[in-house]
C-alpha cells in the first residue's frame, strides 16, 4: 500500500514539473511576442532577376524585397548593354536569400574600345573590308604623293593602334603614286600656251578661275598651284589664276 501511494505521489510530482514547464515555455513565448512583434523565424526570399535593368531601377527592386545593395566599384566592357545597366548580380536570380541579405551588383561601361587596325601598304578595297571588320568605319579619303603605289594605304587618321569607340571613323591616306613630273614655270604665259606646257609635261589643267590684271597683260597666267618646281604624280592637276581680260 505505500509502495502504491509512493509511486502517485512521484508521478503526480513529475506532471507539475512538465507543468511548470510548459507553462514557462508558454509564457516566454507570450513575453516575446510582446517585445518582438516580428516573426521569430524569418521567411527566405527569392532573389530577384535584375541584370539588364538600369542601377537605380535594380536598386529599388531588390530593396523592395528586403535585400541591401552593394554596387562594384569596377565595371565591366558589354557590347549590348548601355552603361549603368546590371550586367552581372551575385547571388543569382531566384536563389532564396533571409531577408537583409547583400545582392552585390556588377554594372555595364557599355562596348569595350576597338583598336585601329593596322592597314598601312593594303589596298584601299581591302583596307576598308578591315577596317569594318574591326567594328569601325571609314571616313574620309585624302591622297598625297608617295612611293607607294597609287591607291595603298600610307597612313590613317587616328594612328594604328589608337582606341575608339566602335563605329568610329577613321580617315584615310592613300598614295597618288611617285612624285614624278616636275611643275613648269607658268608665269606670264598667256593661258592658251600654259595649257600646251601642263599637258606636254604629263599634268592636267585644274581649277581655272581669274583676277584683275593689275600691271599684267591680260590673259596671261597671275599665279599657278602647286608653284613651280614641285614633283607631282602624273595626271596630277595645276590649279591656273589667269589675268582677266575685261576692262
Amino acid at each position: 500500500m505505500r509502495q502504491e501511494i509512493f509511486r502517485t505521489a512521484r508521478a503526480r510530482r513529475g506532471l507539475w514539473a512538465v507543468a511548470l514547464v510548459v507553462g514557462a515555455a508558454v509564457a516566454g513565448y507570450l513575453a516575446s511576442l510582446i517585445m518582438y512583434p516580428a516573426p521569430l523565424v524569418r521567411r527566405d526570399t527569392k532573389v530577384g532577376l535584375v541584370v539588364g535593368l538600369p542601377v537605380a531601377e535594380a536598386e529599388k527592386e531588390l530593396t523592395a524585397q528586403g535585400f541591401r545593395v552593394k554596387v562594384a566599384d569596377t565595371r565591366e566592357a558589354d557590347p549590348a548593354l548601355p552603361p549603368g545597366h546590371v550586367v552581372w548580380q551575385e547571388p543569382p536570380a531566384s536563389l532564396e536569400l533571409p531577408e537583409g541579405s547583400v545582392v552585390a551588383l556588377t554594372l555595364s561601361g557599355g562596348p569595350a574600345p576597338v583598336t585601329v587596325p593596322d592597314v598601312l601598304q593594303f589596298d584601299l578595297a581591302v583596307a576598308r573590308q578591315v577596317i569594318a571588320a574591326a567594328g569601325l568605319s571609314v571616313g574620309a579619303i585624302d591622297s598625297v604623293p608617295a612611293s607607294a603605289d597609287r591607291g595603298v594605304v600610307v597612313s590613317t587618321r587616328p594612328a594604328e593602334g589608337t582606341p575608339r569607340a566602335p563605329g568610329a571613323r577613321v580617315d584615310l591616306v592613300v598614295s597618288r603614286g611617285p612624285a614624278e613630273v616636275r611643275v613648269p614655270d607658268l608665269a606670264g604665259m598667256t593661258e592658251q600656251l600654259a595649257r600646251q606646257r601642263i599637258e606636254i609635261v604629263g599634268l592636267s589643267v585644274g581649277l581655272v578661275q581669274t583676277r584683275a590684271p593689275g600691271r599684267a597683260r591680260p590673259g596671261t597666267i597671275l599665279e599657278q598651284r602647286p608653284a613651280p618646281g614641285v614633283l607631282l604624280p602624273r595626271g596630277a592637276r595645276v590649279d591656273l589664276t589667269v589675268a582677266d581680260r575685261r576692262p
